[in-house]
């Protein structure tokens, strides 16, 4: 029997489809460098960029720990022959500033209150994130009321991993007093949100919004195009 729900976040519940398109995040690195005074080519800044992210991210596959992105900014800024005595300064400011648009920029998707409002008091909730920076991340949780809704709200970025460790998903079973077997994890991200929370015994929920991962249709319990589906599921 299912007592509690476990939610992804970003994706999942809410959008910033801005923020979360390809290339977006190197694209406000690189304005908030320039518009401070780093005199470098967008071209040579993406194509160093990349190169730099597909590393760290083979550093970090083995345990899926938290990525550091002021080191990959500040990687890709030495790689391309940046030098400037307040280099360390500037990486931070881009940081800053880039971290800054997800409370602004995120959303609900539109079925997003409905679905909460419904389950609320009916299930033990919790919401676990793969996002890099704690106290943005709790900023958006209280501007969208999750602090109400979600007994438990366990960040990548606080944890030191990210899914799909089973840190994760173990920090918010336990706040939340539940075991794996009576849990469901609904998140639209394949391998973290789902084979992760499988691999932890628990039952699963995959959002595929465009029908695009038909490939990966075998290992979740149920599949549904939008959050508003999970309702009938729950």
């Amino acid at each position: 029997m299912i007592e509690t729900v476990l939610f992804d976040c970003w994706g999942t519940l809410l959008q910033a489809p801005n923020l979360m398109r390809r290339g977006a995040s190197v694209e406000l690195f690189y304005r908030s460098l320039t518009a401070n005074g780093c005199d470098i080519d967008l071209d040579a800044f993406r194509d160093a960029y990349i190169v730099k992210a597909r590393r760290q991210h083979e550093e970090a596959r083995e345990d899926f720990r938290e990525l550091d992105y002021m080191r990959r900014i500040d990687s890709t800024l030495r790689a391309i022959g940046f030098q400037h005595p307040e280099r360390a300064s500037l990486v931070r400011r881009a940081w800053t500033d880039y971290l800054a648009e997800w409370p602004k920029q995120s959303s609900f998707y539109e079925e997003t209150p409905m679905l909460l409002d419904s389950i609320k008091g009916r299930y033990k909730l919790g919401l676990v994130t793969n996002f890099p920076d704690g106290p943005t991340a709790r900023e958006v949780f209280t501007k969208f009321g999750f602090d109400v809704v979600f007994d438990s709200r366990v960040i990548s970025g606080e944890v030191g991993f990210r899914k799909p460790n089973r840190i994760i998903f173990e920090r918010a079973l336990g706040e939340l007093g539940s075991a794996p077997a009576s849990a469901v994890m609904v998140g639209d991200t394949f391998d973290a949100d789902i084979a992760g929370a499988r691999a932890m015994g628990m039952r699963t929920i995959f959002i595929d919004s465009d029908g695009s991962q038909a490939e990966n249709y075998a290992l979740p319990d149920a599949v549904i195009r939008s959050i508003g589906e999970a309702l009938r599921l729950l």
